[in-house]
């Protein structure tokens, strides 16, 4: 049986892979026609209706935050609050990484435990925390979850504009709803980077589609800055500036090569941070095999081994084999369909990113964190909008992607196995 799903399984998932790869190759390839997309027709948003959607990330994030307040009192009933939110934050995740580094920073010696470990986490979330603390006024524990709320604010509006222009405001505001229940969703309003990388990222995008080049490319380098998949957004404006030259036979001015050329120019950044640190461009590799055991791969190869397991964890550890394992078959197999089913639909370079996205953050020898890899991914909220037909077909898809949602969380909030 296990044999058996463990060929079944990432099969499935290669020709859903494939399926969407061909759908974009034909959009950028195909004859104009037939396979070149037309340009959108939707204006963006007005500003009150961004505000609108920034508020609801708002509310959203006070609720989790009533979550976090209740979970900590909870599990250390007779601590202060910041003593509460340590044991809260810092039992399971990295956010403990995030603030050591923002209160010592980097480097070779041991101002706190493993610090010569840490060149592993980009710089750019510490460095807004310790902007965050205004100078050691604000605690450190407290700074980094003050500075989530506008960046999930900026996050929610950006997705809210991107999803406006292509497919219109209803679809826009569901893509937000998606986006705030899903699972993983806790971590836009936990100490971790996910809020910050996706409000780069749709504003990327935004900027990218507005040809505003130099917000662009300005945007392109601290997503570079912040986390590893950030470079692949350099690939996004590639394909997008790609199909403007089909459509307008004309190439590119030089700000928009600024703009493709941000997040490599990021991503290079954090290469010198390594460089100046250990004195090796990729000591962060090193690290990452040496102590994680962690190193590039293939998205099947990763159903394969979550499925093996699977079947180990059932009579071990269930919580492990359901919050990592089974999180993990299920969240790639639904976010190559999710892409597959609405690639005839989604802007090709939306596409080309999703799915180079998917393979680089799920093509790992050790996958611990998928939901919160895919809650990252602005594309999916917008194909969950795009797949539901009407109001119903949008809430039966939002009501069991919000039990999940609920339940990850709870997982989360009771230091569960949930990364």
């Amino acid at each position: 049986m296990l044999r058996a799903a463990q060929i079944v399984l990432p099969g499935l998932a290669a020709a859903l892979f494939l399926y969407g790869a061909a759908v974009c190759l034909r959009a950028l390839f195909g004859a104009p026609g037939r396979g070149l997309p037309a340009e959108p027709g939707g204006a963006w948003p007005a500003r009150r209706l961004l505000l609108r959607a920034a508020g609801m990330t708002l509310a959203a994030g006070g609720v989790y935050w009533l979550l976090f307040a209740a979970a900590a009192r909870r599990a250390s009933p007779g601590a202060d609050w910041l003593a509460a939110l340590q044991n809260l934050f810092y039992a399971n995740t990295d956010a403990r990484h995030y603030i050591d580094l923002a209160r010592f920073g980097y480097g070779a010696g041991e101002a706190f435990p493993e610090q010569y470990l840490m060149i592993v986490f980009f710089p750019l979330f510490p460095v807004l925390v310790r902007v965050g603390t205004l100078s050691g006024l604000v605690p450190y524990e407290v700074a980094a979850l003050l500075v989530q709320l506008p960046l999930a604010a900026l996050a929610g509006a950006g997705l809210y504009a991107l999803v406006y222009r292509h497919f219109g405001a209803g679809a826009a505001r569901w893509a937000v709803a998606f986006w705030l229940l899903c699972p993983g969703g806790v971590f836009f309003f936990a100490p971790m980077t996910e809020s910050l990388f996706l409000a780069l990222t749709v504003w990327y995008a935004v900027m990218l589609e507005r040809r505003r080049w130099g917000a662009c490319a300005v945007l392109g380098v601290l997503a570079g800055l912040a986390r590893a998949p950030g470079v692949l957004l350099g690939g996004m404006a590639a394909v997008w500036l790609f199909l403007r030259w089909r459509r307008e036979k004309r190439l590119p001015r030089p700000g928009a090569w600024c703009a493709m050329l941000g997040p490599a120019a990021g991503l290079g950044g954090y290469f010198a941070l390594n460089q100046a640190v250990y004195g090796s461009w990729q000591q962060y590799a090193v690290y990452q095999k040496e102590h994680w055991h962690q190193a590039l791969g293939l998205f099947t190869d990763t159903v394969a081994y979550h499925l093996r397991y699977l079947v180990l964890w059932w009579q071990q550890d269930r919580a492990q084999a359901v919050f990592i394992s089974l999180a993990a078959v299920l969240c790639i197999l639904a976010q190559l369909a999710l892409l597959a089913g609405a690639a005839r639909r989604l802007p090709p370079h939306w596409l080309a990113y999703g799915l180079a996205y998917t393979a680089v953050t799920t093509g790992v020898s050790w996958l611990l964190s998928a939901p919160r890899y895919a809650a990252a991914l602005f594309c999916l909220p917008a194909c969950l909008a795009v797949c539901g037909r009407g109001t119903r077909g949008r809430a039966a898809l939002l009501a069991p992607l919000a039990v999940c949602g609920a339940v990850y969380t709870l997982a989360y909030l009771a230091h569960a196995p949930v990364y």
